[in-house]
Parts: structure tokens; C-alpha cells; sequence
């Protein structure tokens, strides 16, 4: 954890394999880290001090936070969702609708549902509310898919980030692509530029006027030379990220 005030960095704690994901949630001010040893921990940055540790069914991919309730992506397309508050069982064990390995889930800002990708080129748009009627709406998507000679290639999707005041959404991909939809009306709002290399990850600021995207050569293609790794904070404007 780094002090921003005083320059200082405190170790948290540690897992047994490596830390594939890290979340702070502020309605219960606790650090949420997810590792390859299996395991979702619960740090209080108070301490620093370790306030819990559970295991979920493979090694953990993702974390999406929808309020008190964290959404766990796997290996083997499994998909927990927890309750932060009473972590003593999961409220919900699924399995992806996207056939190939979970990259990235985020939730909703309203909390009702998620926004999960995949390695093959999809995204899909999933509720939390179990009824029949709510699924329903639920649908998949393909993107970040290009035609060269005729050929289709299909690239996984790394990341997703969603803006706070329009609930649009942003993906970006190992093709070099940002987009940007509006998953409520199923349509694509935009698509960025080129990028030098993968897009491996994305963060609206919280008034959604920019948007950090971070590239990072995620060693799915051979390229030569390899791209340097690079963070490009662009200027976000309504026609790009308002539903129309």
C-alpha cells in the first residue's frame, strides 16, 4: 500500500502464487486481492492487517465490486458472487454464458448486474437478480474482431471500465482497440484509435472526463521489437461516451 502523503510504501500481506487482481471497496473499507493460489483475501488498510481469506473453485482471474457484493471470475469459467458482509458462503455459483476463459468481469454502477469478457473476442451483459424475468435480458456480444485477407482474428478482451454517470462502458482489447458501448441499447457509441500494443487495461475517472488506458505487450502475438509498456490519460467527451 503507498501513502500518498508521505511517500511511504506498508506491505499489506501476501498470497501463495501470484496476485492476479486488486480492488478497495469503500462501503466496507476493505482490500480485496484475488490470486492464482485460489484464494479471494480481505485486508483492513487500517492494520494493515489480513481480515479474512476464501477460497474459491479455481485460480482467481477477475473481481468486480457491486457495492457490499464482489463478483469472482475463474479459471474454468466459473463465476462466484459474495457478499461481503457475511463471507461465511457465496451467494451465487454460475458459469460464464462465454465459452472460452473469463479476462475481465466490472459491475454495473447501478449494481444490479456485470459486464464479463473473454478471450475470445466476446463480451457478455449478465443480472445479478436470479428470476426468470430478469435473465431474460441478459446477451452476449463479439468484439474487438478484425479481417485481414479475408481472414477473421479474434483477439481476447483484457479490459472494461465503466463510466459513472452515463453507465456506458469501454473495452479494450490485445487488438490495440478501445471501444465504447451503451450495453443497455446494444450498440457501439465509438472506437478509438490504434494503440501501439494490447490494451490491458482501462479506468474512467470518477466524473468521467478522462480515461486512463494502460498498453502492456501481453506476449499473444509475436512482435518484434516489443512494444514499450505505456499509460495514455485521454480527454473523454459526451459524444463519445453518452447514450444516444
Amino acid at each position: 500500500m503507498f501513502d500518498l502523503n508521505t511517500s511511504s510504501e506498508t506491505t499489506v500481506g501476501t498470497h501463495d502464487a501470484a496476485i492476479r487482481c486488486v480492488e478497495y471497496c469503500p462501503e466496507v473499507n476493505l482490500v480485496i486481492t484475488g490470486s492464482w493460489d485460489t484464494n479471494v483475501k480481505l485486508w483492513d488498510p487500517r492494520g494493515p492487517r489480513e481480515a479474512g481469506s476464501f477460497q474459491q473453485p479455481n485460480k482467481v482471474y477477475t473481481i468486480g465490486l457491486c457495492g457490499e457484493r464482489v463478483v469472482v471470475g475463474t479459471a474454468n469459467r466459473k463465476v462466484m458472487v459474495w457478499d461481503l458482509r457475511n463471507m461465511g458462503f457465496a451467494q451465487q455459483k454460475r458459469e460464464s454464458s462465454l465459452k472460452f476463459q473469463t479476462r475481465c468481469i466490472r459491475c454495473f454502477p447501478n449494481k444490479q448486474g456485470y459486464v464479463v469478457s473473454s478471450i475470445e473476442g466476446r463480451v457478455a451483459v449478465e443480472y445479478l437478480d436470479p428470476s426468470p424475468e430478469v435473465q431474460k435480458k441478459k446477451y452476449a456480444f463479439k468484439c474487438h474482431r478484425l479481417k485481414e485477407d479475408g481472414i477473421e482474428k479474434i483477439f481476447p478482451v483484457n479490459a472494461i471500465s465503466f463510466h459513472n454517470g452515463y453507465n456506458t462502458f469501454a473495452t479494450g482489447g490485445s487488438d490495440g482497440f478501445v471501444n465504447i458501448w451503451d450495453g443497455f441499447n446494444k450498440k457501439r457509441l465509438c472506437q478509438f484509435h490504434r494503440y501501439p500494443t494490447s490494451i490491458s487495461s482501462l479506468s474512467f475517472s470518477n466524473d468521467g472526463n478522462m480515461l486512463a488506458i494502460s498498453c502492456s505487450y501481453l506476449y499473444e502475438q509475436e512482435i518484434k521489437p516489443i512494444p514499450e509498456n505505456c499509460i495514455f490519460i485521454r480527454k473523454v467527451t459526451d459524444q463519445e461516451t453518452k447514450p444516444k
